[in-house]
């Protein structure tokens, strides 16, 4: 049997019917009408086929006036208007009629029923859940507060308006829904339709007047409107025009606000000393420094610049966080700075200005003034210098001495007479107790008829002891 498919709206489901379920159904609708004068209809069709109208060899019918009796008078035969072929013929009409009144009832049923569940589409506003479940909402159009239940059976349709099992459902959403007759079990659950979505940036909310207001622009938000930042709800004064934001509305009144890109802040300290002081955030004009405060921005890095009469122009780069005061300190931009350079004999020393350790690979930018200057190596003197910083640069050469220290050395050998050597040269004969600077020495150990000694001492201590053991040749 061939399968006949009808669609359900713009849904990707169908119904499938078949044309036996079609004649069972018309079997009930027969079987339910009252009997009428005409009896049963199958029998009028079964006469009608059995019925034999035989012809004879030329054509006449039982009935034709050659077949009457020669004695009997001809008289017209007149049929009754509910003959047997009327009465089929009637039978035929009424089941095709039957058919297509049960065709067209079934249709306007199923259209009147998506139609009513169309237009019974209510605008919500999710407020939260309760544990069992349920959703908190704002009727919009009966502007009270009430609970309703999603359940497995309740058919969803997403912003694109497709079909899908289930949406993710949070504080703050804007939906349609579709109710029983009970108006509590969501029977429909539309996250598109007549919402509208748009992505608005460079606006404040004005809180006396319920809008959201731009260059240009102006959005109408309702008294139980939701804004909410990173799943939290926030309070509409606290948005700022570089907030980027997604607003949903249902008959042109914003009932949900989410804060896509939020805001941190600039402060300013310490400006007050700086004479005619400009300010350049980013590549934005420069304004007077005395009139900058606190100042909103996006999250990420900026370029802040700073100049006056009284201090050399400086830039630096910062990092503002969401929800976080960036500190930018001026205290140090008060002053003119110079360049101070040092100039060692030596590599890889410890450089302190005024006690603080710094770079002494680079020269050093800083406030015009006086410093202490201390410089630290192994094996050097330590060298320092109080230097006046009063210019753009400053050169200043450091001769570091080498720091020489003493150990004592006392040398033994297992006979007498042997001779000493310290890097070749004759010191006597052992025992003996030498005094060294620190360092690293070639010790040479000799004596008649004894095999030669030879090591390396390492004098690193104020004093030191080496026993050496001559064996004979």
């Amino acid at each position: 049997m061939k399968d006949y498919h009808f669609e359900k709206d713009e849904h990707e489901f169908d119904e499938t019917i078949r044309l036996d379920d079609i004649n069972k159904e018309m079997k009930k609708f027969e079987n339910d009408q009252p009997e009428d004068d005409l009896g049963d209809k199958d029998a009028f069709l079964d006469a009608f086929e059995s019925e034999k109208f035989d012809r004879d060899p030329i054509g006449n019918t039982p009935n034709s006036p050659s077949n009457i009796s020669r004695g009997t008078p001809n008289v017209k035969k007149e049929e009754p208007f509910l003959n047997k072929k009327t009465a089929s013929i009637l039978a035929v009409v009424a089941v095709i009629v039957a058919i297509a009144s049960f065709a067209l009832v079934r249709g306007l049923f199923f259209s009147g029923n998506k139609n009513a569940m169309a237009m019974e589409q209510t605008p919500v506003l999710i407020q939260g859940a309760l544990a069992s479940g349920e959703l908190i909402v704002y009727d919009i159009k009966g502007n009270a507060n009430k609970s309703i239940v999603v359940n497995q059976d309740t058919e969803f349709t997403d912003t694109q308006g497709r079909g899908a099992k289930d949406v993710p459902l949070r504080v703050g959403d804007l939906i349609l829904v579709g109710l029983d007759e009970d108006g509590k079990t969501v029977l429909t659950l539309n996250q598109g339709g007549k919402i509208k979505t748009v992505e608005e940036t460079g606006l404040k909310a004005d809180i006396s007047s319920n809008n959201l207001l731009g260059e240009g622009k102006k959005f109408s938000y309702g008294e139980q409107a939701i804004f909410m930042y990173n799943h939290e709800e926030l309070n509409p004064k606290d948005l700022e025009a570089c907030d980027v934001l997604v607003l949903k509305s249902y008959e042109d009144v914003v009932w949900s606000v989410e804060v896509q890109e939020y805001h941190g802040y600039i402060s300013i300290e310490n400006k007050d000393n700086i004479v005619n002081g400009k300010f350049k955030l980013d590549e934005e004009a420069a304004v007077p420094l005395a009139e900058v405060e606190r100042i909103p921005l996006k999250e990420g890095t900026h370029k802040v610049t700073v100049s006056g009469d009284n201090i050399e122009e400086r830039t630096d780069s910062i990092f503002v966080e969401t929800g976080e005061v960036y500190v930018y300190d001026l205290s140090k931009a008060q002053e003119k700075v110079g360049v101070l350079i040092i100039n060692a004999n030596v590599t890889g020393y410890k450089l302190y200005i005024n006690g603080t350790l710094v770079d002494s690979t680079v020269p050093s930018v800083l406030p015009l003034g006086e410093y202490d200057v201390v410089i630290l190596k192994n094996g050097y003197m330590e060298w320092s210098q109080h230097v006046v910083l009063d210019k753009d640069t400053l050169s200043v050469d450091a001769n570091l001495q080498k720091d020489i220290q003493f150990g004592s050395v006392g040398i033994s050998v297992n006979v007498d007479g042997a001779q000493i050597y310290i890097d070749g040269k004759d010191m006597g004969m052992a025992p003996m107790e030498l005094n060294l600077p620190y360092g690293s020495y070639s010790l040479g150990v000799e004596k008649y008829g004894y095999q030669s000694f030879s090591a390396v001492i390492n004098v690193n201590s104020s004093s030191s002891h080496m026993s050496v053991e001559l064996e004979r040749e």
